[in-house]
């Protein structure tokens, strides 16, 4: 074994929970398992998650847990977690799940590393959701005004969740749930850098680890406001422009504003809305990433912002991106955020 576990280290010890965990709740645990009898793994560029379910008894409750598990090490992780616990308990936001960091979470080999234990999360992701309800604009308005309150909730709260992105966000019930906290910002850690920059299909171009405050979430909730709007004017950009890893902008549209092909779709959508939208996604890429306004600020100003000028791209653009079709869906169900596609995607 090297300086830090990897996968298959993980994967052999999660198979024998009574030793491998030191939590009395971990040790009786049942592990999803995949086709072939083995712990099911949701694996991102952070860490690899594993669902364990503790049975009820006649005193107790049958609980399940998201066992996360980190692919890299992080020098302050139990200060950092320790730290969002304790403000996260302080707000008590709706939309968070109780979870622990166990400093000495899962034995591989002789040493001990730490994990997080976290509430299973149930609902649908956040793309696996959206899909489902391009045929109801009126539920994609719904969610996009529902995400305007979360968004400014979390601001009110002094949180930034540092990775909004459809693989954290889970929709139950029409309600949100965020998880994955590794990147998470509240006050007490001021003044340190971030231990990741988010997904790339969501985020500033321009961001870096050095990034890292209460802005950190602005940029990737327009992003998401932006998506859903568009998507309320044209179910078909879903098809077109969703690739199963975004909703409908990648990183090269942010590289290539007024350039690249979704820009010239959301004009011809004919909205003024949308329009305005657009332009402020513009103006907030030419501002570094920590100046970017909030969303309440963009959404009572938008009737300043401008169309951004198409220019002539400076290199080809790239490739079209296909996506495959959406199933056609009768009516919104809710099924488990794990066949909904996993913990979380990866960052890069």
């Amino acid at each position: 074994m090297g300086a830090w576990p990897d996968l298959t280290e993980y994967h052999e010890a999660v198979q024998h929970p009574q030793k491998a965990f030191a939590d009395s709740g971990l040790r009786a645990v049942t592990l999803e398992l995949d086709r072939f009898g083995m712990p099911k793994p949701a694996t991102g560029a952070n860490a690899v998650v594993y669902k364990g379910t503790k049975p009820g008894g006649f005193f107790s409750f049958r609980k399940t847990w998201a066992i996360r598990c980190f692919l890299r090490p992080i020098s302050d992780h139990a200060e950092r977690y320790e730290a969002i616990s304790r403000h996260l308990h302080k707000v008590s936001l709706r939309y968070d799940v109780d979870f622990r960091f166990l400093k000495q979470g899962i034995q591989i080999g002789s040493k001990w590393f730490p994990i997080v234990k976290m509430q299973w999360a149930e609902g649908d992701l956040l793309h696996s959701h959206i899909e489902k309800q391009l045929r109801f604009p009126w539920v994609l308005a719904t969610l996009r005004a529902k995400w305007v309150n979360l968004v400014r909730d979390l601001e009110a709260a002094r949180v930034a969740h540092g990775d909004l992105q459809q693989g954290n966000i889970l929709v139950r019930g029409g309600s949100f749930q965020l998880v994955d906290y590794d990147g998470m910002w509240v006050p007490a850690l001021k003044g340190r850098h971030a231990t990741e920059t988010g997904h790339r299909a969501y985020q500033h171009p321009e961001r870096s680890e050095q990034d890292y405050g209460p802005e950190l979430d602005r940029f990737s909730a327009l992003v998401i406001y932006v998506s859903l709007a568009a998507l309320e004017q044209d179910a078909s950009l879903w098809e077109r422009f969703h690739t199963g890893d975004n909703l409908i902008f990648v990183r090269e549209d942010f590289q290539q504003v007024g350039r690249s092909e979704i820009w010239q779709q959301l004009r011809r959508i004919g909205s003024a809305q949308i329009d305005h939208l657009a332009a402020a996604m513009a103006a907030m890429l030419q501002q570094p990433p920590m100046k970017v306004s909030n969303l309440d600020s963009i959404l009572r100003n938008l009737a300043s912002f401008k169309s951004p000028a198409s220019t002539p791209a400076s290199k080809p653009a790239p490739p079209q991106r296909v996506a495959p079709k959406a199933a056609p869906v009768s009516t919104p169900t809710v099924p488990s955020w794990m066949k909904g596609g996993g913990y979380r995607n990866s960052d890069d």
